[in-house]
């Protein structure tokens, strides 16, 4: 399973990116823009996910999604993720 992710640190940013996703944005673009997460250099990307370390919200929303499906946000312990599930 792959995965891109934005990482947001306030709820604040979150109508911002979702309309900006809905209007077409270049999801890797919004990453690199905005991610607090390391990832955001790669626009996003989490590469390979190791599944049993993900959270179990996380890891129950990405299972029941669909490849190019957009999912979130998502809450944990380092913030809000945006996911846009990459590959099963």
């Amino acid at each position: 399973m792959q995965a891109k992710h934005i990482l947001l640190k306030t709820p604040l940013l979150v109508p911002t990116i979702m309309q900006a996703i809905e209007q077409g944005a270049d999801f890797s673009q919004l990453a690199r823009e905005n991610s607090a997460c390391m990832s955001a250099k790669k626009g996003g990307d989490w590469g390979v996910l190791d599944q049993r370390a993900l959270p179990e919200n996380i890891l129950a929303a990405l299972n029941s999604a669909q490849p190019g499906d957009i999912i979130g946000p998502i809450e944990s312990r380092h913030g809000l993720h945006v996911i846009k599930l990459e590959q099963v």
